[in-house]
């Protein structure tokens, strides 16, 4: 008897409760278009929520246009290109002192061993002694010839001439450009073995046959001790006689340098 009586109570309790609701909504949608907003959001709290999985992959997806991507690309090309100088710019950087590094020792060793060849009876090339003595750079050997070779793979030589000297050659053949890069390894050569002119006898700069005139053109500046009023002198060279020194090096379609040490 009392669950019938709670029964016929729960059913009248629910049928106000559903009558309550369809008044109500009947209200809010004959207030018009701009109400019917609210019975929709109300609609849609009572409808189960979407989550990112039930919408199509493509709504998820921003897109970019044509223009956007032009730009990034445009973006991506200045600044590789800007990368590519900049590392270009510091690998010369890096190659010039490391040719300036490979240069003093190469001058260095033959300034300490000039006299200990005294007791040769021949001229000949001894280039295998300073690799022996541990004087040479290992990255500049690279083959069992005579010759070394700097960062530039530039050939060396170190010479002994009977009469008592001792001599670094360098050469190279085939055409030569004024590039930049040729006229600073000039410049470095130049100035290194300024540096050390109390011990040279002379730096010859010897570029190979000329088209203009059929001969050999020929640089040479002396030392210390062997300069005189109608020699050029290595501590009388200006940054201008150098550069005239390179351009005359550079001119011909072989070069040689010589560096003969008292």
């Amino acid at each position: 008897m009392k669950f019938y009586k709670f029964l016929c109570q729960f059913v009248k309790i629910h049928t106000l409760f559903t009558e309550s609701l369809e008044k109500g909504l009947d209200k809010v949608v004959s207030r018009g278009e701009k109400n019917f907003s609210v019975h929709n959001q109300y609609m849609n709290f009572l409808r189960p929520r979407k989550t990112a999985l039930d919408e199509p992959l493509y709504k998820l997806s921003a897109g970019r246009s044509m223009v956007e991507m032009l730009g990034v690309l445009a973006i991506i090309g200045v600044l590789s290109v800007g990368a590519i100088a900049g590392y270009s710019k510091a690998m010369s950087k890096y190659r010039l002192n490391k040719f300036s590094e490979q240069l003093n020792t190469l001058v260095s060793a033959c300034i300490r061993y000039s006299q200990s060849f005294n007791n040769l009876t021949a001229s000949q090339t001894i280039t295998e002694y300073f690799i022996k003595m541990g004087e040479i750079p290992s990255e500049m050997i690279k083959d069992n010839s005579v010759y070394i070779y700097d960062i530039y793979n530039r050939p060396y030589y170190i010479y002994y001439y009977k009469e008592g000297y001792l001599n670094l050659f360098s050469s190279g053949f085939g055409s030569m450009s004024d590039s930049t890069d040729n006229f600073e390894i000039c410049n470095t050569y130049i100035n290194i073995i300024k540096a050390n002119s109390t011990n040279i006898n002379f730096l010859e700069l010897r570029s190979g046959y000329n088209e203009d005139d059929g001969q050999d053109s020929r640089g040479m500046i002396y030392g210390d001790t062997t300069c005189s009023d109608n020699k050029i002198c290595l501590n009388d060279l200006q940054l201008d006689d150098i550069y005239e020194q390179c351009k005359l090096l550079l001119q011909g379609k072989g070069w040689q340098i010589n560096v003969r040490f008292i």
